[in-house]
């Protein structure tokens, strides 16, 4: 007990001087290179949130590859178990996430989401989800990935939740690639029933969260958005399973 204790203390302070250092000196880079605003801060980003996965403990087992043709958006389909898989995927994929419209406003937390260009969504309003399919597809024309949960929500376990159509339709015409990708963890540290902090502090106390991550081969966009979203769900249930076996 005194050991998680101290463990948690140590996380949180390093956390928290790992995330001032970071952003002073992407705001520091960014006035130093005013023509490469968004590539400084994507790679820089990403670097944080590697630093902040290490902090924490948690060890990535990964299965397929996380490389994408160069200069080709990618929408990343996974499914959702914790607040960390939020670092994973921007540490892996760059880009933006779509989150749930309150982070925003959450201290340190909304601030990177924003600096990240998170798209923001309230899941109880029409407006805002068809706000944020405009926005998935502005990214995804310019160039940029988005990674999505399609549930909706998080869960324990290793059963998905049916996948919401919506973000597969800004991918409409557009010359993409959909990323499938599936993430497991130790059973009882998913994110579920508790408050984010309470999260936090369920893992913090561990020595290592071992985390597998298993990446399918890209789709192409197609026509009839719920024959895809069958098959995605299907890939990404097989590839779960392939997750599971990392840990």
């Amino acid at each position: 007990m005194v050991a998680e204790t101290l463990r948690r203390g140590v996380r949180a302070s390093g956390a928290l001087a790992w995330t001032v250092a970071a952003f002073t000196l992407l705001e520091a880079k960014l006035l130093m290179r005013p023509g490469a605003r968004e590539l400084t801060a994507e790679r820089e980003l990403k670097r944080w949130c590697r630093g902040l996965l290490w902090i924490n403990g948690v060890e990535l087992r990964l299965s397929g590859s996380a490389t994408a043709e160069a200069g080709r958006a990618r929408l990343v389909i996974a499914n959702h178990r914790s607040a960390y898989d939020i670092l994973i995927l921007f540490a892996l994929f760059g880009g933006s996430l779509v989150s749930r419209a309150d982070v925003a406003d959450w201290p340190l937390i909304g601030h990177a989401a924003r600096r990240t260009q998170t798209i923001f969504v309230n899941r109880e309003s029409a407006q805002s989800g068809a706000q944020a399919i405009r926005q998935i597809r502005a990214h995804l024309r310019h160039g940029r990935s988005v990674s999505v949960f399609p549930e909706g929500t998080t869960s324990a376990g290793d059963t998905l939740l049916p996948f919401a159509a919506g973000a597969l339709a800004a991918t409409r015409g557009l010359d993409v690639e959909i990323v499938p990708v599936g993430i497991a963890y130790p059973t009882g540290t998913e994110y579920v029933e508790e408050s984010f902090l309470e999260h936090i502090r369920n893992v913090g106390g561990r020595p290592r969260l071992t985390v597998g991550l298993a990446i399918g081969a890209p789709l192409r966009p197609a026509e009839g958005a719920a024959k895809l979203v069958r098959e995605l769900e299907a890939e990404v249930v097989r590839l779960i399973a392939r997750a599971r076996a990392l840990l």
